[in-house]
């Protein structure tokens, strides 16, 4: 089986020229390809081994409304992991903050004014040398530019989170962006318009952050929340998750642990290869995916 990540569908914006983004005439292109060898059309089929297509949705954006509707027409399902808080809190998560602003910024800018701004408030230590070392090879693969590289590193791996808040409120006021939780993520009763499609919702944690800095109770209590916040709302188990941030250094052997606890069946990481029956026998809490645009 291939699993296959996809976040951001849309067409080009010109408020946010920077995104990356995958346009939708490529989107349905890759479904079309895909429906030829085969897409995974039951929950059933996610614990067997096929060479079929299983695309998976990160971050519950309403982009991902025209992306279920796609893959009916294509007699296909898919896996839309959504982190709650933007729900439950009315609030555009830390990790998408950083989107905004890479998207409408230039990157070399938008780091500029962030390194800026971490001097004149004297916040140099919000490097600290543990997570410089252990975060080193982050984004090491990825496209991007090293502007955009560093600032996400940055923003995404670095310093504390309450520190970052205030952070991200200078950036967003600099750059004049605000734009509106109800207008980019997806809600309640979308939700469960994408189950009456025959898709399956999982959890994306609480608040997407980076479980492999939280502690134990921390952890259990974002893998558990969000599981029983979305299983009120489409009123069935919810028992597949995927690590925020995907790779191995998101999450610990704790993760692993809280997972099999609360009785999760799955969870998707990053890994650019097929899923194998071994790994679904094996490691069903480590199940590699590719990024859509490897396709």
């Amino acid at each position: 089986m291939k699993s296959i990540m996809y976040h951001y569908i849309r067409n080009e914006d010109k408020l946010f020229p920077y995104y990356n983004i995958l346009k939708k005439k490529d989107y349905v292109d890759q479904i079309r390809k895909f429906s030829k060898t085969g897409l995974i059309n039951s929950y059933k089929e996610l614990f067997k081994s096929s060479d079929k297509f299983l695309p998976t949705f990160d971050d519950g954006f309403k982009d991902h409304i025209f992306s279920a509707e796609i893959l009916k027409k294509y007699n296909g399902i898919g896996i839309f992991f959504i982190p709650t808080s933007p729900l439950k809190n009315n609030v555009i998560l830390d990790v998408h903050k950083t989107h905004l602003i890479l998207g409408k910024i230039k990157s070399v800018e938008a780091l500029n004014e962030l390194e800026k701004y971490l001097i004149k408030k004297k916040m140099t230590n919000f490097f600290k040398k543990n997570d410089i070392l252990k975060y080193k090879s982050v984004y090491k693969d990825h496209n991007d530019e090293k502007y955009k590289k560093r600032f996400k590193k940055i923003m995404n791996y670095y310093g504390d989170p309450k520190i970052k808040s205030k952070i991200f409120d200078h950036l967003l006021k600099k750059f004049e962006i605000n734009v509106k939780p109800k207008d980019y993520y997806l809600n309640k009763k979308e939700i469960k318009y994408l189950v009456s499609l025959g898709m399956i919702i999982g959890s994306h944690s609480e608040s997407h952050t980076l479980l492999s800095k939280l502690s134990y109770k921390k952890q259990f209590s974002e893998l558990k929340n969000s599981k029983v916040f979305l299983e009120k709302i489409i009123n069935k188990k919810v028992d597949t998750f995927c690590y925020p941030y995907g790779k191995k250094l998101s999450y610990n052997y704790h993760t692993l642990k809280i997972l099999k606890q609360l009785k999760y069946k799955l969870a998707y990481s990053i890994e650019h290869r097929d899923i194998s029956f071994k790994d679904i026998q094996k490691k069903p809490y480590e199940l590699p995916r590719y990024d859509c645009n490897s396709f």
